[in-house]
């Protein structure tokens, strides 16, 4: 079974029309009280798309200079989710929860690989088990990686032989996944890697830089499996489509 969205949503600036009039009153001093912006989860979602997800940095290094910023974004608009990703933009950008470490664990077999790659177009991949059978879900967004989020365009999920999810927590029992840290390896352009997982209750995130090539033996398995999920979702196929569909980027624009 396969489920297959692709969404192009138009550029809409209305919610940048609110946060201009809360600079005309008397807002322009750096936002403190989260009240002044009790949006709904459909406002902020319109409001990042608006003026967030296509900023250069997703606001961040100067670019930004309000709410238009993800950090302060996130910290003012999602600060009731205690997750240590919380100011990541390609987590809300692919429209993925944020897993809050200070509630307990709803029981889930659940693993997501999150790919910031420099020069091209995000993606995620999310594993799920349920009953009997995984699901592989791909996602990707109108961005470029490295430079801005960009917003969910497209959502494919296959139903595959419950199997798959066995086979790689396996393998990350294997590496001791549940106790493993940051590392220092990393470099300039290559792709990041956010890699989560909650498996019996227990959950895990690390950030990896090219892991495919880089990084300890523990590491490099976490690329292999990674690639692994990538070529099973045909992820492969289906970027060359997608990329000759998605809007042309500002930075594309001027031959970056």
């Amino acid at each position: 079974m396969v489920l297959m969205k692709y969404n192009k949503i138009p550029h809409m600036n209305k919610f940048s029309l609110i946060f201009l009039s809360c600079l005309i009153l008397g807002c322009s001093q750096p936002v403190k009280n989260k009240k002044l912006f009790n949006w709904n989860e459909s406002q902020k979602r319109q409001y990042f798309e608006d003026s967030i997800a296509n900023r250069m940095y997703n606001g961040d290094w100067g670019e930004g200079d309000g709410i238009n910023n993800f950090t302060l974004f996130s910290k003012l608009l999602l600060s009731d989710t205690k997750a240590i990703n919380i100011d990541d933009p390609y987590i809300y950008a692919f429209e993925e929860p944020y897993i809050d470490t200070s509630k307990k664990l709803i029981y889930k077999d659940w693993f997501r690989i999150t790919v910031d790659p420099c020069f091209r177009i995000p993606y995620c991949l999310i594993l799920e088990k349920r009953g009997k059978s995984s699901y592989l879900t791909c996602k990707m967004t109108d961005g470029y990686g490295g430079y801005y989020s960009g917003k969910l365009s497209f959502e494919l999920t296959q139903k595959l032989s419950d199997s798959l999810y066995t086979n790689i927590i396996n393998q990350l029992n294997t590496i001791d996944f549940w106790k493993l840290g940051s590392e220092s390896s990393n470099g300039f352009d290559g792709e990041t890697w956010t890699i989560e997982a909650i498996h019996n209750g227990k959950y895990n995130l690390v950030e990896r830089w090219v892991p495919q090539s880089h990084g300890s033996a523990k590491t490099r398995k976490l690329g292999e499996i990674g690639m692994y999920l990538r070529d099973t979702s045909k992820l492969l196929e289906i970027l060359p489509l997608i990329d000759s569909i998605t809007p042309v980027n500002l930075l594309r624009q001027k031959g970056n």
